[in-house]
């Protein structure tokens, strides 16, 4: 293939990646502060905006899985550069990128049918392990994740995880002593 298509399809791959990370990101912690009164004005923001990132992140989702898999087959075609790193950790990268997509869109198909998950909670524990499996995905496969991109990701994964344990909290005498 023309160097050019697939330098292409890589920058595309990696802006994709870049754009669906903080939308996801955003999506995780506007659902964590959704249904936690106690925050305030960022609960009303959380409900304002919560479904809209949700929805611009699995159409960036869309779009990253298609560019990133015809990127991944490239590479293992042989058409495109190799990553600088062992293939078998670029691969096993791609098959928890794919564990992510598939929990997200189950995540997703319960949110637009209902009954599908008789608990909504079913809905966000998956919107959960497909965030997650995304941060290892981003980990395994990400070339860039050094220096400061590699602490941004993992101050924002921190920043969620202490989010949601506010949350938990939440109910709890030790954040809200009249609740």
């Amino acid at each position: 293939m023309n160097g050019f298509v697939t330098l292409t399809l890589w920058y595309l791959d990696r802006a994709s990646a870049l754009v669906l990370f903080p939308a996801l990101w955003l999506t995780v912690l506007t659902g964590i502060f959704f249904t936690a009164r106690g925050f305030g004005l960022i609960h009303r923001l959380s409900r304002r905006i919560h479904i809209e990132l949700a929805v611009f992140g699995i159409g960036m989702m869309a779009v990253h899985a298609i560019v990133g898999t015809v990127d991944a087959w490239l590479v293992v075609d042989g058409s495109a550069p190799a990553p600088n790193y062992p293939l078998s950790l670029f691969l096993a990268g791609v098959g928890v990128g794919a564990v992510s997509l598939v929990v997200l869109v189950l995540a997703t198909l319960g949110f637009l049918e209902p009954r599908r998950f008789d608990n909504p909670g079913a809905v966000h524990a998956l919107a959960y392990g497909g965030f997650a499996f995304g941060i290892i995905h981003a980990v395994a496969i990400g070339s860039d994740m050094t220096g400061l991109l590699g602490q941004l990701v993992v101050g924002s994964v921190v920043f969620v995880i202490l989010a949601l344990a506010l949350k938990l909290l939440e109910g709890t005498s030790l954040v809200n002593p009249t609740g």
